[in-house]
């Protein structure tokens, strides 16, 4: 299952994802992200994600798409090394800027500095769909 709170500091919005981005859940991750409204940048925070299979590297460019289309800067964040060395094998780390917790700070402190009024939103959780037993089985990379 696939667990995504997000935190909005002005037009910056921060999507931390716990669990997998597999299939049938990946999709969640999606709809998450490109249907928030006013977003100029969008980070993905992974660090919580212990497992993701083709479907979620499927959700990943697909949300790369939807922001070159939107103009919305996507970054993703806290990336550990097994998503990392399956971004590289499959040829889309290239297609990713990663950022370091360090960057996303100095990033979020200019973006306080040239907004005086950054307005802050509460947490919002977007559940994963829950499918019973006969639902259908997927692979998936676990480290």
């Amino acid at each position: 299952m696939l667990k995504t709170t997000i935190q909005t500091l002005g037009d910056a919005t921060i999507f931390r994802c716990e669990g997998k981005i597999v299939f049938p859940d990946a999709d969640t991750l999606r709809i998450a992200v490109s249907t928030h409204s006013r977003i100029r940048l969008a980070v993905l925070d992974l660090s919580g994600i212990n497992a993701i299979d083709a479907a979620g590297l499927g959700i990943l460019a697909s949300l790369r798409a939807w922001s070159r289309s939107t103009g919305t800067s996507l970054k993703l964040m806290n990336v550990n090394p097994r998503i990392e060395h399956l971004l590289e094998l499959t040829h889309l780390r290239p297609l990713f800027e990663i950022c370091s917790v360090r960057d996303m700070f100095e990033l979020f402190c200019r973006l306080i500095q040239q907004s005086p009024s950054v307005e802050t939103q509460a947490s919002t959780e977007v559940p994963a769909r829950v499918f019973g037993d006969t639902g259908p089985v997927s692979i998936e990379a676990q480290w």
